[in-house]
This record gives C-alpha cells, structure tokens and sequence, in this order.
C-alpha cells in the first residue's frame, strides 16, 4: 500500500525499509524493483535510491559506523 509523502520529514518514511530489503539483498538496487515494490511513482523512488546509495558509499568507507 502506498504511503504519503510528509514534505517536511526530513527522511522518506519509505527509505529505511528500501534501505533494509537492498542491504539484505531481497529488492534490487534499481527505480523500477523500487516502484513496483512500494508502488510509488518514478520521482519518489528515484530520490530514495539516491540517499540509500550516497549513504551506502559512506559505510562502505568506513566514514560511519552502523550495526544491521
């Protein structure tokens, strides 16, 4: 089921979820797998797969220390 969008969240109510199932390995780390799966639309999708990978690249580096 769809969510809606709270314009002044700072952090989508959809990214910790999306963030979860690619770590994890069951969604894949694509627009499209994002939209089907949450049934959102293109832009929202986009811009969650955005913050998912630039965080991502920072616990990769080591720059952060997150415990799954």
């Amino acid at each position: 089921m769809p969510t809606k969008l709270n314009k002044e969240a700072l952090v989508d109510p959809l990214y910790y979820p999306t963030q979860s199932l690619i770590v994890s390995g069951e969604l894949k780390n694509d627009i499209k797998a994002v939209q089907h799966h949450f049934r959102i639309g293109y832009s929202r999708a986009s811009r969650i797969l955005e913050h998912v990978k630039y965080n991502h690249s920072f616990i990769e580096q080591g720059c952060i220390n997150v415990i799954f």
